[in-house]
């Protein structure tokens, strides 16, 4: 869900040129993904401004009284001990979505939904952005050139070992594109900031995904960013006789990518490579400058 606020929080919604995450402690860019993660990692609060529950029990074609009782409790906030508004959670989840990512009051969301993650709490903290960031796939941090250019110089060197590595292992392809269409192989693929990053850099063009979710560098059954893809990417193969050398591989060299993004302060982060492909603007048909 959300952490605590203050009634500060509506920022409005920045165009490229006017985010106000760039002026962030750690600055970064955002684009929503509608990974519904918001509303359904951890527990917080929704705060509700004054005419907030009336307008969402309208929306729900809901009489006020009933749309208070199902759906909103008092609590205290944490910063000012003072009793406010909040929305019910099950479990962490926020009681108004639907499924893993349809919210049900999407047009008429309260403003403290609007506004993140332009929160002052996550403007001004790194602490709080990292914890931010590592809920919401949108969010990426702006990193210096000169500190980029180092990372992706370190990063082609591991690769490149990694690759030494799965070659000697000779494990078998059958060039069927099975691996890329994570919702027929029922898996996900995850990567790092750092990693994302450098296949941005490399690949900038790629076409709307094929299907939700599907990376949009694989295209017709291909591959259209070998050089640059994921360390997830360079360890899956359907052979099974080298799987378990396969999956240790992977965890050695990430540990190395996670070490290398320490040496060098650059912002770590770990998600759905898709997901943070399209907050790069990679597959979407828009990438900020």
């Amino acid at each position: 869900m959300t952490e605590p606020d203050t009634d500060d929080l509506h920022l409005g919604h920045p165009d490229a040129e006017q985010d106000p995450g760039l002026k962030g402690q750690v600055p970064f860019r955002f684009k929503c993904q509608r990974s519904g993660r918001c509303c359904t990692v951890g527990e917080g609060y929704v705060w509700l401004a004054e005419g907030e529950a009336e307008a969402l029990a309208a929306a729900l074609e809901m009489e006020p009284e009933a749309f208070f009782a199902r759906y909103v409790r008092q609590v205290p906030d944490p910063t000012t001990g003072e009793l406010r508004a909040s929305l019910r959670e099950q479990q962490g989840r926020c009681v108004l979505l639907e499924g893993s990512r349809d919210c049900t009051v999407y047009e008429r969301r309260p403003d403290h939904c609007r506004s993140f993650p332009y929160w002052p709490s996550i403007l001004n903290d790194s602490d709080a952005f990292e914890r931010a960031r590592a809920v919401c796939p949108g969010m990426a941090a702006v990193v210096s050139e000169e500190r980029r250019a180092q990372a992706f110089e370190q990063l082609a060197v591991l690769y490149a070992e990694l690759d030494a590595e799965v070659e000697a292992l000779s494990p078998r392809c059958e060039m069927s594109g099975l691996c890329c269409r994570f919702e027929e192989a029922e898996h996900e693929l995850y990567a790092t900031g750092l990693e994302t990053d450098y296949a941005a850099e490399i690949h900038p063009q790629a076409s709307e995904p094929e299907a939700p979710g599907r990376c949009p560098y694989h295209v017709e059954g291909i591959c259209t960013a070998r050089r640059g893809r994921a360390l997830g990417c360079r360890t899956y193969y359907c052979d099974v006789t080298t799987r378990d050398d396969l999956e240790s591989l992977h965890e050695t060299y990430l540990a190395r990518v996670r070490a290398l993004e320490s040496s060098l302060g650059y912002p770590a982060s770990y998600g759905l490579f898709p997901a943070m492909l399209a907050a790069r603007g990679i597959g979407t048909g828009e990438r900020p400058e």
